[in-house]
């Protein structure tokens, strides 16, 4: 028992607390009793005691301090019962006191520091009744030893509290965010494969019977989309990045697409920053799914440029849908803008004179790139 009570104390509260019965022992016995305070001489019993007081309140202080509360209350006041002079043995109650507030909720270390409140002031009032001094105001006294650590314990409580929940609130809400983003890659990703591939099987049972060659590149699509959609899949979960994020990723993403029956047109005006081209890839596969979802027989244009220290992505096409209506917070158009957003860029979405629809993407350069 003793083994497996002792394995629940710290190294560092066993060396505190031989440190701390030493401070005491030294600190009563280089401290005389004032006169008006009359004591016995200490004595082994005495300096027993003082230790064991020391020892009990340093030694489980963090670890159990109700039971270092009620062990210094016994001790202490046995101590001073017993008419040992005053001394350093008062902080242990200070201590564990202290310890108790800051360890436990206001109501429960109240319930356990107002009866050794109690206890210590009718202490000191058998001890003082001989004493000079009015027993009354030293009782007073002497419970203000246990009121004001405990308040300053319980305010540190609270402090703590208030942190810990801080703390788990921002945990919570970053883990949210990251299954928002989670969410919208694999809408990004998915959305845009399911698309194509419903477009490519289209093409293919249309052509089966008249022209086989056609259905046979269809296929192909079908099987090269769904490779490549698991692939981005796979490295999202790894990296939540897209498997290439280059513009040679953006050209074979362009070519399923144009394969897929949707004709597109490309112009790109200068090169694109590294960090930014994963941004430029999701912009384009996202605006070129809706486009095949919702516009219908159409064409579409993707230009890629830089203007005034800016990186422009702008997709558009001369359908007749618009996809204002269809995408849910988090995913769709509303994705797209949270990530430009998050680059400190501005996205521009809506129908175009004329009909159609446009996206455009406007994301700041880095500096090395502006």
């Amino acid at each position: 028992m003793p083994m497996a009570f002792g394995a629940r104390i710290p190294r560092l509260d066993v060396v505190s607390a031989g440190l701390f019965a030493a401070a005491v022992v030294a600190g009563t016995v280089a401290v005389p009793s004032p006169a008006t305070a009359p004591s016995i001489p200490l004595d082994a019993l005495g300096v027993t005691l003082l230790v064991a007081a020391a020892v009990v309140t340093m030694g489980l202080r963090r670890s159990m301090p109700p039971v270092a509360l009620t062990g210094a209350v016994v001790l202490v006041n046995g101590y001073l019962l017993a008419g040992y002079p005053y001394g350093p043995v008062l902080l242990c109650l200070v201590i564990a006191v202290f310890e108790t507030a800051r360890q436990r909720t206001p109501l429960r270390s109240a319930a356990v520091c107002a009866p050794a409140a109690v206890l210590s002031s009718v202490t000191i009032l058998v001890r003082v009744l001989s004493d000079r001094h009015d027993p009354g105001l030293l009782a007073l006294a002497w419970s203000s030893w246990i009121v004001l650590p405990w308040s300053l314990g319980a305010l540190v409580h609270v402090r703590d509290a208030a942190r810990r929940r801080a703390r788990d609130d921002l945990v919570a809400r970053t883990a949210l965010e990251e299954r928002i983003r989670l969410a919208g890659e694999v809408h990004d990703i998915a959305g845009h494969g399911f698309a194509l591939i419903t477009m490519q099987a289209g093409l293919a049972l249309l052509a089966f019977d008249e022209q086989p060659d056609q259905a046979r590149r269809s296929l192909e699509a079908v099987r090269d989309t769904s490779a490549g959609a698991l692939a981005d899949l796979r490295g999202m979960l790894a990296a939540f990045h897209p498997r290439d994020s280059g513009l040679t990723g953006l050209a074979a993403l362009i070519d399923r697409v144009r394969t897929g029956g949707l004709p597109v047109d490309v112009a790109v005006e200068g090169p694109v920053p590294g960090p930014l081209a994963a941004t430029v890839y999701r912009v384009v596969q996202e605006s070129l799914t809706n486009v095949l979802v919702h516009a219908g027989p159409t064409t579409a244009r993707v230009t890629i440029g830089r203007r005034e220290g800016e990186l422009l992505v702008e997709v558009t096409d001369r359908g007749r849908g618009t996809p204002s209506t269809v995408a849910p917070p988090g995913r769709g158009l509303t994705g797209m803008r949270r990530r430009i957003e998050e680059l400190r860029g501005h996205l521009e979405t809506g129908p175009r004179d004329g009909g159609g629809f446009r996206v455009a993407a406007r994301v700041p350069l880095p500096e090395a790139d502006s």
